[in-house]
């Protein structure tokens, strides 16, 4: 009883001590706010082996924490952060030469609502997609400039965006994609394969088609520095092959398990 006793004494002071950020997942507010916080960030140098690298894990295994930690890490408006963010983690101490380094471009699709037909799944994907793009746009004005969002299609507007960065000497983008199949999976899981094979139909291009082909483009061009992508399945990736056919799934490469 005596060692039981004592056990929960050190449980209560280590939980005095520590703050757990549970559902906490703003790295920059962990680290602002002096949250407990278990250092993995020498991932951050192995991910910059790959372009256009794809990471699937099941929900709560922190796939948002390390996708906002790349946006700190890569975010060049935020280089007089650093220190103070990765000063004390394994990073901090081995920078690569990317750090601090691009306008990092955030999308979460799990924000997606799936309709009863395409132009609906299009139009929200589309209004979730300009809401990211309007903080996108204001957060760099002073690399971008005024930037006309009165486009509608998302391909159109990150096409746009690319050709402002390649021809003008702005910093390149890192776009991070969480969640990439969170919609998809919704109309697999609801029986609608139709719409699920329209997204994805090899022979015609989808709004989603689209937007991946033009990402691959940026790639090509280097007005993307890279594309990290996040999700649950490979399904919808590797039905998008034509599209995206770069896309480097590494959810089982020993470096990353």
């Amino acid at each position: 009883m005596q060692l039981q006793s004592a056990q929960a004494m050190v449980v209560t002071d280590m939980k005095k001590r520590l703050k757990i950020p549970y559902a906490v997942a703003n790295f920059e507010r962990i680290r602002e706010k002096g949250y407990f916080y278990v250092d993995k960030t020498r991932y951050i140098a192995q991910l910059e082996n790959y372009d256009a690298p794809v990471f699937l894990r099941p929900r709560r295994f922190g796939k948002t924490l390390l996708c906002s930690t790349l946006e700190c890490y890569y975010d060049v408006k935020r280089a007089d952060k650093f220190d103070a963010l990765f000063g004390d983690t394994w990073i901090g101490q081995h920078p690569t030469e990317e750090k601090n380094s691009c306008m990092v471009l955030r999308f979460n699709f799990s924000e997606v609502a799936i309709g009863d037909s395409i132009n609906v799944i299009e139009s929200n994907f589309n209004s979730i997609c300009k809401s990211d793009f309007r903080s996108f746009v204001s957060y760099y004005k002073e690399y971008l400039g005024d930037f006309d969002l009165s486009e509608t299609k998302t391909s159109n507007i990150l096409k746009a965006l690319l050709e402002r960065v390649e021809h003008n000497k702005i910093p390149p983008l890192y776009i991070i994609i969480d969640e990439y199949d969170n919609f998809t999976n919704q109309l697999i899981q609801s029986h609608r394969d139709g719409l699920y094979q329209n997204l994805t139909n090899p022979n015609q291009d989808s709004f989603l088609k689209s937007f991946f082909k033009v990402i691959k483009a940026g790639l090509e061009s280097n007005a993307v520095r890279r594309c990290y992508i996040t999700g649950v399945l490979p399904i919808t990736i590797d039905d998008l092959t034509s599209g995206f056919n770069i896309a480097e799934i590494i959810t089982l490469d020993e470096t990353f398990t």
